[in-house]
């Protein structure tokens, strides 16, 4: 059973484009961590508010609520990879520009909110894509495991960023990490240029009218009878649980006194928790039963916010911030793999860049929210009331479980057999 597990697990790179892409993947997701630690700590120092940390996650985070709707279209419309490799170039040029600014000396809060801001608007128009483009690397056998894979690649570079990222900032300076990640982007970049993947994989014939277009992806979401719960429930997730990371500098400086150090040692075993999630779920070998591990996770996280805002015990902490990141990949991996086996082709894009609204522009939100009730109640007391919050609405979902588990994996298969 662990052999099959595994073949599991290695079959997806049994593809070409899928090895290209995934090489670069890695490069892109350290150097994206690298950057955001990097970012956290310098508005820690400049700051030491939380308001202001809520606000740098939030100019990450937030532009995909805005453009995700459009994006999503036209990754249903043009070509996926193009997409990608366009709004990939503009990532790295803007983050090489983050590191010459730093470097000059002339970067303050409010020119890194705009950078990040412009930077979120460039990730949110290439999010769609890349999910949307995981299925056209593999065969269908393979995309559960591709899609856990994807999830284990972003969530490992939280592991591998923070720590390089760390190290950087203690031997030469803030600078010389944006710099890294600036680098980072760049292999990414050549990676794209060297995936091949046929047009006609990635482009949906049917087009009435972008409002049009747009309207009736939302109404195949809402109307389906998995994808609107599991939506509705990645929201409270999204924006109460994911968030409480963009606290880590405050935990780090405040609560535990640990400063730099501790807060990549925080970031980083998040990041290694979900390496230990993502492996797990990569190893199933199907869909059936896969709704029941997104919502028992949901309740983990909500367990795992009440515990770490109750410690002010650095190393327990870190404990609970591994479970905790365990829990997140899990969560996050299956509710993609859940979508992407259940939807239609033709809808795949606006479907996925309306999962990309509900988890990163969530996730701006609720850092935003986190922050301000970080600085008038305390971060600790803010922890335990999201963790909580949680935990109301995993009870609020069991109630409606039978209903996506029919929907997701009972309708994905019958999908998948139609295909």
């Amino acid at each position: 059973m662990s052999s099959a597990g595994f073949g599991n697990f290695i079959a997806p790179f049994r593809h070409r484009n899928f090895r290209i892409f995934m090489l670069g993947n890695i490069a892109n997701h350290i150097g994206l961590w690298t950057q955001r630690m990097t970012a956290g700590w310098l508005t820690w120092e400049l700051t030491e508010s939380a308001t202001w940390l809520g606000l740098i996650g939030f100019a990450d985070l937030a532009p995909i609520i805005i453009v995700g709707p459009l994006s999503g279209l036209l990754a249903d419309r043009m070509d996926r990879l193009t997409i990608m490799r366009l709004s990939q170039a503009v990532v790295g040029i803007v983050s090489g520009l983050l590191f010459a600014v730093m470097a000059v000396g002339l970067l303050s809060m409010e020119v890194l909110f705009v950078i990040f801001l412009v930077l979120g608007i460039f990730l949110a128009i290439l999010m769609p894509a890349r999910v949307a483009l995981v299925p056209s690397l593999v065969g269908p056998e393979n995309l559960h495991s591709a899609i856990a894979i994807n999830s284990l690649v972003a969530h490992a570079g939280r592991l591998v960023g923070p720590a390089i990222g760390g190290l950087i900032i203690l031997q030469w300076g803030i600078a010389a990490s944006f710099a890294f990640s600036a680098t980072a982007f760049l292999v990414f970049s050549v990676a794209l240029w060297m995936v091949r993947v046929k047009p006609g994989e990635s482009k949906s014939k049917k087009k009435s009218g972008v409002i049009n277009d747009i309207v009736a992806g939302v109404a195949y979401a809402r109307h389906h009878p998995g994808l609107g719960p599991l939506m509705l429930t990645m929201l409270v997730t999204s924006t109460i649980g994911r968030p409480f990371s963009a606290l880590f500098p405050g935990f780090s400086g405040a609560v535990f006194d640990r400063g730099a150090e501790g807060l990549a040692i925080l970031t980083a075993v998040l990041g290694a928790g979900a390496l230990v999630g993502g492996i797990f779920l990569a190893r199933r070998s199907g869909i059936a039963g896969l709704t029941k591990v997104f919502l028992f996770n949901m309740a983990a996280i909500g367990g795992c916010l009440v515990v770490f805002g109750a410690l002010d015990n650095f190393h327990l902490g870190v404990v609970v911030v591994a479970a905790m990141g365990a829990c997140m990949l899990i969560n996050s991996a299956a509710s993609q793999t859940l979508i992407q086996h259940s939807v239609d082709e033709d809808m795949r894009g606006r479907t996925s860049s309306m999962y990309g609204v509900v988890q990163r522009g969530g996730q701006a939100f609720g850092a935003l929210i986190l922050g301000i009730s970080g600085d008038f109640i305390g971060l600790q007391k803010t922890v335990i009331i999201a963790g909580l919050i949680c935990l109301a609405f995993w009870l609020w979902s069991l109630l409606r479980s039978r209903s996506m588990i029919s929907g997701l994996e009972g309708e994905g298969e019958a999908h998948r057999r139609d295909l």
